[in-house]
């Protein structure tokens, strides 16, 4: 299981690391040694325990593995087991008749490394609790868009598999997974963060941030029986003989999946790289960024089983290539993408097969040593039991490429010489592009094409798929003459592989807005279907071809549209998630009365419908009134946690803005989806103020825009002002001449009593301030100033 990479010249890890960070910006040639050969590791073993064999009586003492089974536990203390670890993560025994086999069964065995690993695996063998025993393998590894490498990129240009052409029928759906097993996956690169799988078991706080932190909480919360898997896993645990290279990772299996060597971020770029996004490069099935239809591609589930070692060479651990393909299958992925060598191994006949009953499509790279030599992964077994799409390279001209493997177990040829794709390198994690050849460039390629599939058509099975890249691949061997019938069905055609299915597109006049929003929706689908079966995320759906819904809720919701073709091998469907975006989100300042000399201050509350990590407030307190802000404070608000930064926006104008940005450290990264004070203004009143008053609106200023950056994106929510009024006229001053006298009480009486004209401004009748509406309560104030020596109405 090479990393079938083909590089040429001296270390693999420390050229690249080299070449690339001399000219990290551009797309770089990458050298390496020799195609390292499958070895043995030693000091460990892999065993299938019969199914009588109680599990959970392991126990690790001094030193020491046993299963309190006294004929195998002398074995183990003979050749001094010192660990017995469960090699999948599965709790639960399946059916018998399932055909799945029970992965409970599978333990890797560790001992001393100079111990002799065939007469172990020879005792095991004879020993009635053990139904096999093997060795564990290092694996080696095989190695018109606007983004700016896609010219060097000939395998996007080439008019023999006329990928654009395919582009034209579908880029790639988000709801798509593709397992990448390798030595993991540079999940910050710019070009492929867009397109990386988030575990929604796993994203706690539903923002959909590709391995966020806030996530990982040391619990398994999806119940898969793997902890924060966020975006995948590292199953990694290292190899024995030979050491992992001191700058990756080789501590043990954990949650974080990033790639050290480049050559599982250059496989997902292949596979899926984000398309149109004006970055580095294009991916087979990344989706279509920017224009008016801007969708994302199928999602790379990132899963760590190797990286550099010692020697300069890249291997994966053959126990963890099969955890990691079981948990692909396991998850959801439908298609999973191995660019390594391989060796039988029981781990990965067990996950292959599990694979083939859960209609994963396979990818495998046939290997690099430029010879007719199969393994076991590049046969379809007379069980019958799985299969896997074997790939082998050729180059821009169609010929096979000279290290390619090729045999008549060869499925199906790709595109693997001088192939630009994303790469990042060394501990720092650097993301740049690199030039690598080999048939690891040539499987995903193929895992990106069955991605175009399954994202054009979900309900096909995996024989169908499958079926379909061998079946339209073009013809080659007029010029491989030498290897007639050995590159399987020939070099693939994305174009014919899409043409004639039923497709699925559609597009909406608007995407968001607050509610009630209308939308008009329109079918774009290619072949003209016969007929159509939305739904609106609410629930209704509709048999329409251009239905209009009219959304009332403030919420985000996914559409979806089925067409059906007689004419095609099943329905076309097309699945657009968070596609809507309904707000109902208000911001709503307080309106108060201020005394002349007096300080007053005045809450802001916002109803927010999303998550909000960042808060641009700006408001506008022009005025001539000798009203000045002062200061704000969120002390005791929805906002306490939130950092900020003020700033005086235009001081002629009197225009300030207030930076809110998410705290983590507050416990949360978002504000909820709740109503209540998010700011309070201070302002300062002149003993010499104007009367009048003073409206605060926090509307667009220019640049200066009061924004709010929800998960979702950014909004204006609509504005409600604040205002603070400088009474003409005191309370109780009911006709406002600047004197209470018997002609207010009057006037008061007569609004309370007998239908007369109401005050104006309204708060003059509220005679106490206690902020109510006129009761018996201000005529006894105002009748005990009058004529009692009571206090005068307050200010």
């Amino acid at each position: 299981m090479k990393l079938l990479a083909k590089v040429a010249g001296s270390a693999l890890a420390v050229v690249l690391l080299v070449t690339v960070m001399s000219a990290p910006a551009t797309a770089v040639e990458t050298a390496g040694t020799e195609h390292p050969q499958p070895h043995i590791m030693p000091g460990l073993v892999t065993v299938v325990f019969e199914d009588d064999v109680n599990l959970t009586s392991l126990r690790a003492d001094f030193g020491r593995a046993n299963f309190a089974m006294p004929s195998l536990d002398a074995i183990l203390d003979d050749y001094q087991v010192t660990s017995a670890r469960a090699v999948f993560n599965d709790t639960e025994r399946p059916d018998k008749s399932s055909g799945v086999a029970d992965f409970t069964r599978f333990y890797e065995l560790k001992f001393p490394e100079d111990v002799d690993l065939n007469a172990f695996i020879k005792d095991l063998m004879s020993n009635p609790n053990v139904r096999l025993a093997e060795p564990v393998w290092a694996l080696p590894l095989e190695i018109d868009p606007n983004d700016p490498n896609w010219t060097n990129q000939y395998w996007v240009s080439s008019l023999n598999m006329n990928l654009r052409g395919a582009w034209d029928l579908e880029t790639g759906s988000d709801q798509i997974i593709i397992g990448l097993v390798d030595s993991g996956v540079g999940y910050r690169h710019p070009d492929l963060e867009d397109n990386i799988w988030v575990n929604p078991g796993e994203d706690l706080d539903g923002d959909g941030v590709v391995y966020d932190p806030d996530d990982l909480n040391g619990v398994d919360d999806d119940g898969n029986g793997v902890v924060d898997d966020l975006i995948g896993y590292d199953f990694f645990t290292g190899f024995s003989g030979i050491s992992p290279h001191p700058q990756e990772d080789g501590s043990g299996a954990d949650t974080d999946p990033i790639d050290f060597s480049g050559h599982g971020t250059h496989c997902a770029g292949i596979a899926a790289a984000s398309t149109n996004n004006n970055i580095n490069v294009a991916g087979m099935a990344g989706g279509w960024y920017g224009g008016h239809r801007s969708f994302g591609g199928i999602r790379i589930m990132c899963l760590r089983v190797g990286g550099t070692a010692t020697d300069g060479n890249g291997y994966v651990n053959s126990n963890n290539c099969g955890t990691a393909i079981q948990y692909a299958a396991r998850n959801g992925a439908k298609i999973v993408s191995c660019s390594w060598g391989s060796s039988s191994t029981a781990t990965m006949q067990a996950a292959m097969t599990l694979c083939d009953s859960a209609g994963v499509t396979v990818t495998h790279a046939a290997g690099n040593d430029n010879c007719n030599c199969p393994d076991y992964m590049d046969f379809d077994p007379p069980s019958g039991t799985f299969d896997v799409l074997s790939v082998a390279s050729v180059n821009s001209a169609d010929i096979k490429a000279g290290s390619s493997n090729y045999g008549v177990w060869v499925d199906v040829s790709a595109f693997g010489e001088g192939i630009v794709s994303t790469y990042t390198f060394g501990a720092s994690h650097t993301n740049t592009v690199a030039n690598l050849s080999g048939t690891s460039m040539a499987a995903p390629m193929v895992a990106g094409l069955a991605g175009l599939i399954r994202s054009a058509m979900p309900s096909l099975t995996k024989l169908q798929v499958d079926s379909l890249i061998e079946n339209t691949a073009d013809d080659i061997y007029a010029v491989n003459p030498s290897y007639d019938q050995l590159l399987g069905s020939g070099r693939i055609d994305a174009f014919q592989a899409l043409q004639g299915l039923a497709n699925a597109k559609f597009e909406a006049d608007v995407t968001e807005g607050d509610a009630p929003l209308t939308v008009n929706f329109s079918d774009l689908s290619p072949y003209s279907p016969s007929a159509w079966d939305w739904t609106f995320g609410t629930g209704d759906v509709s048999t329409d071809q251009n239905p209009t819904y009219v959304y009332n809720e403030a919420g985000i919701y996914d559409v979806s549209l089925i067409v059906d073709d007689s004419a095609s091998i099943g329905p076309g469907e097309e699945y657009l998630k968070n596609y809507i975006w309904v707000r109902a989100d208000t911001v709503r300042g307080d309106s108060i009365v201020a005394s002349k000399g007096s300080k007053v201050e005045i809450p802001y509350y916002l109803n927010n419908t999303s998550l909000i990590d960042e808060i641009q407030f700006n408001f506008d307190m022009t005025n001539s009134m000798g009203i000045t802000f002062d200061s704000f404070s969120i002390e005791g608000l929805r906002t306490e946690y939130f950092d900020y930064v003020q700033a005086n926006v235009t001081v002629a104008n009197q225009l300030y803005g207030i930076l809110f940005r998410s705290s983590p450290s507050g416990g949360s990264q978002y504000l909820p989806i709740d109503t209540g004070a998010i700011i309070k203004l201070h302002f300062n009143v002149s003993p010499i103020a104007s009367s009048g008053v003073l409206v605060l609106d926090t509307l667009k200023l220019g640049s200066k825009e009061c924004r709010f950056t929800s998960v979702w994106g950014d909004f204006y929510p609509v504005n409600i002002p604040g205002k603070i009024v400088i009474p003409s006229c005191g309370r109780g001053d009911f006709n406002c001449d600047g004197d209470i006298a018997i002609d207010d009480l009057v006037s008061i009486v007569n609004y309370m009593f007998n239908g007369g004209p109401a005050p104006d401004p309204f708060y003059i009748a509220d005679v106490d301030g206690s902020g109510g509406i006129p009761d018996i309560a201000d005529l006894v104030y105002l009748v005990n100033y009058m004529f009692n020596s009571g206090p005068p109405p307050p200010a």
